[in-house]
């Protein structure tokens, strides 16, 4: 028994001396966390924030960190949606420019889909600097960019018939694979 105490002491100290040392660290959490304010299979979601002696620079710094973040996440998912369409089409080798055809519609789609994304949470506070400090929670309903993508894509004459019928299907497929029920 008396080994087994022993034992149990030296397992424990040495857990303890190896693990990291948080002197004068402090774990920081902003006010969205958790579930509600990450994306998922329905929804792009992004938070941002920002201090200004302003309020009103609070709050845009803060809208346009988070806005940032949304166009992020949406490019990297239509990037992989792209990467996949890309993948079926290299075995008929009509790739070509397609994929940079493809990109400068999507930068097309952020710069106007940016213009619909929902507020889902907004708070502001002022700390002991008298700054402000603006959090800022966003969201865009994936369908309605997967929709804009297709509506500015059928328009563009830069994308040959045979193109656009692929576009039209990759993102009639990405609208399925959602199955959000809309």
């Amino acid at each position: 028994m008396r080994y087994l105490s022993i034992i149990l002491f030296l397992g424990l100290t040495t857990l303890y001396s190896c693990s990291p040392k948080m002197d004068g660290l402090t774990e920081v959490k902003g006010p969205f966390n958790g579930g509600k304010y990450e994306g998922n299979k329905r929804w792009f979601r992004a938070t941002g924030s920002g201090e200004s002696m302003n309020l009103e620079t609070s709050k845009d710094k803060a809208l346009l960190t988070a806005k940032q973040r949304l166009a992020s996440s949406v490019q990297t998912t239509i990037k992989t949606v792209s990467e996949d369409y890309k993948g079926e089409r290299q075995a008929d080798n009509t790739v070509g420019d397609f994929n940079d055809r493809f990109q400068a519609i999507t930068r097309e789609v952020m710069s106007q889909v940016l213009v619909e994304v929902q507020t889902i949470d907004e708070k502001t506070y002022q700390n002991k600097n008298k700054n402000y400090v603006t959090y800022v929670a966003l969201e865009a309903r994936k369908k309605t960019v997967y929709k804009k993508l297709k509506e500015i894509a059928m328009q563009k004459q830069s994308l040959s018939d045979k193109d656009k019928k692929y576009v039209q299907e990759m993102i009639d497929k990405a609208v399925r694979d959602l199955d959000d029920g809309e």
